[in-house]
């Protein structure tokens, strides 16, 4: 059991260190949005966490990556 939370932590820590440096920073995101969408991402996590005792990947990682898109898709639009 201890063995499946740690593997998912890991997997949830990979998702986020790609996601925020990676994805968010080639679209050059301003800091907010970048908090905006760690937020997200760490309120989902820990209502998943809460509701099913574990970190169900199925069901954290849909929203987080839909947001980074439509950030992302407002960025570039600002920008022109």
């Amino acid at each position: 059991m201890l063995e499946r939370f740690i593997l998912q932590l890991v997997t949830l820590s990979i998702f986020s260190l790609l996601m925020g440096f990676t994805f968010c920073d080639f679209y050059k995101l301003s800091t907010l949005r970048k908090l905006i969408w760690f937020g997200i991402f760490l309120g989902i996590s820990i209502f998943v966490l809460r509701i099913r005792g574990e970190f169900d990947l199925v069901l954290i990682l849909p929203v987080p990556m839909l947001v980074a898109i439509v950030l992302a898709w407002l960025q570039k639009k600002k920008n022109g």
